[in-house]
């Protein structure tokens, strides 16, 4: 996942923009711990959580196979963007970062604070570099203070991304070591730094595995990863509960044992500050459904997978695919169809699948005429790092090091799976697992060659972090580029049956009027107008329009293409493969 930082620079000239940005200076200012904690407030820039509209990282994944969105682009790029892209607002945040540390050097400064800055600093500094890697792949490492208008610095060549890596883990590590341990909830902190590291390594060395057949590099990457995690874990200071919703719907979530850190989030006569991801999920206008895809994914509530479990798998209606399944199913979809005709407003929430994605959003506000709460005035808070995530990385790192014991699942993917997800506990046994001594047999949608441990902790890590913004960046490290091509894996951009939407029809015509989300319109007068696609012998609702089709080239679009206005300043960085 990438970082949120400064908005995104598309400006030609380059040469001409002051690489600062905003930064105070001068002999005068560099006075004591105030300066730093002022210089550094702008590092919170990252931590973007809900964002200020609907644009913030859970908003973000609009090309993963999660859910389906017609009106944001779902093709992937074409052509090289003009402009500098991240590669120049990566390296002007990272600039900043060696500036402050550059003033640290003349400061009069404790020790303790000292660290804390630098720390802090190389975090920053760390997660910028992280975000050109994982954007564009090999590049370069900007440790100190330069002049990016230097000829020097635009005639580099790109380091190997390995290189690159390993540098952005020792920042994390120096910062995971030194950084205060704040608890407040809301303030950066050591364990922020240990929380990123075991997913950038996670990352890495997945990417090493995977497109690099490097095992010795992944290894060590993955054994970063799993001590990361565990330094979060063996704090002692967060621990999974049993309410997954109030995770997402929260007024408050001081206190929330699984928040290392979030952002709050208040809309009043004092304090206006909103955010508009609920009424966006509610609105009127056609908004993000969740696919056929990754409703599939979740187990039946016997803690099978469906090709596995004998209950199987009904679509006929809404509420038989998410009831008697993984309870986050129920709480993340709405229980009865929301449908769309031909893209109009008729009445109600407008899904793109059918499946309306409800993670997000408080119902009583849209059942009670709130479906307008809009941006900004949105108030509940915005996790940033959650305890969740660093035990799915702790899982992977421990499965991919073939070294998943039965102790390590039970507290890492069993803690999700029975407390969020209520349902029974995987048993490991080297590469098998089994629930309640029933063997889980391979997926016939694993076509990617990995074993059954490993594709269920992947199902698992879907589950819980469904659309909250790391499908996209796990899909390309594990090389499944295919899952998001149409023409691979339809079921990831397609929602409800054919059969759901007729039987939702019929039974609203008939008996029930769901809490007002209710067409007044035949299903016959839809039938032609809505956005289909067959699987097999049925339709099911397309999110995309019958003109667009998204094609995923496994030969570039791992990679973005480096934008022109890099390329021509610097010849010597090159080009990606495929562009």
């Amino acid at each position: 996942m990438v970082f949120a930082t400064a908005a995104l620079v598309g400006c030609e000239k380059f040469l001409a923009e002051d690489p600062q940005s905003s930064f105070a200076d001068g002999p005068t200012f560099w006075q004591g711990e105030t300066a730093l904690k002022m210089e550094t407030n702008y590092f919170y820039s990252a931590f973007s959580s809900y964002g200020s509209a609907h644009n913030g990282r859970f908003y973000a994944a609009s090309k993963s196979d999660d859910y389906g969105q017609d009106n944001n682009n779902p093709e992937y790029a074409v052509t090289i963007p003009s402009g500098t892209g991240i590669w120049k607002s990566s390296y002007v945040e990272a600039r900043r970062a060696n500036l402050i540390m550059a003033r640290m050097a003349n400061m009069e400064l404790s020790d303790e604070v000292r660290k804390h800055y630098e720390g802090f600093c190389r975090f920053y500094r760390a997660i910028q570099h992280y975000d050109v890697v994982n954007a564009y792949g090999d590049c370069v490492w900007q440790d100190h203070e330069v002049d990016m208008n230097d000829e020097a610095w635009q005639s580099q060549t790109r380091t190997d991304r390995a290189e690159i890596m390993r540098k952005v883990c020792e920042d994390l590590k120096f910062a995971g070591q030194n950084c205060r341990d704040y608890s407040d909830g809301r303030s950066f902190h050591k364990y922020v730094a240990w929380t990123v590291l075991s997913r950038v390594a996670l990352f890495e060395g997945s990417w090493q595995k995977y497109h690099m057949k490097n095992n010795t590099v992944a290894n060590e990457f993955f054994k970063i990863a799993k001590e990361a995690a565990l330094e979060v874990m063996n704090s002692g200071k967060w621990s999974i509960h049993n309410d997954y919703a109030s995770n997402y719907i929260s007024k408050d979530l001081k206190g929330n044992s699984e928040m290392i850190m979030y952002k709050e989030f208040r809309y009043d006569s004092e304090v206006k500050l909103g955010h508009g991801l609920h009424g966006y999920s509610s609105s009127s206008t056609p908004t993000w459904g969740m696919t056929k895809d990754a409703v599939e994914s979740y187990c039946n509530a016997d803690g099978l997978p469906i090709h596995v479990s004998e209950v199987g798998f009904d679509d006929s209606t809404v509420e038989k695919a998410i009831r008697g399944r993984d309870a986050r199913l129920a709480h993340n979809v709405c229980d009865s169809v929301v449908m769309l005709d031909t893209y109009s407003w008729l009445k109600g929430i407008n899904s793109t699948t059918g499946y309306w994605l409800t993670k997000f959003v408080v119902k009583d506000y849209v059942l009670n005429g709130g479906a307008n709460e809009l941006a900004p005035y949105n108030d509940t808070d915005g996790p940033v790092y959650m305890y969740s995530e660093v035990l799915l990385n702790y899982a992977e790192a421990c499965a991919e090091l073939g070294s998943m014991t039965q102790a390590d699942a039970d507290k890492s993917i069993n803690e999700l799976r029975t407390k969020h997800g209520k349902i029974p506990a995987l048993t490991v046994s080297g590469n098998t697992v089994s629930v309640n001594g029933t063997v889980i047999t391979p997926d016939p949608k694993n076509t990617y060659g990995v074993n059954e441990l490993i594709w269920e902790i992947r199902r698992e890590r879907r589950c819980e972090l469904i659309c909250d913004g790391f499908r996209n960046d796990d899909l390309k490290r594990w090389k499944m580029g295919a899952q998001l091509d149409f023409s691979k894996n339809p079921s990831g951009i397609v929602g409800v049956s054919e059969d759901a939407v007729k039987a939702y029809y019929k039974y609203t015509q008939e008996v029930y009027d769901w809490q007002g989300l209710h067409k007044d319109l035949p299903y016959d007068n839809i039938e032609n107008k809505e956005y289909w696609v067959t699987i097999g012998d049925k339709r099911y609702v397309s999110a995309f329009a019958p003109t667009r089709n998204r094609v995923f080239d496994e030969g570039k679009n791992y990679l973005d293409p480096l934008p022109s206005g890099i390329t021509i300043i610097n010849p010597n960085l090159g080009q990606n493969p495929g562009w």
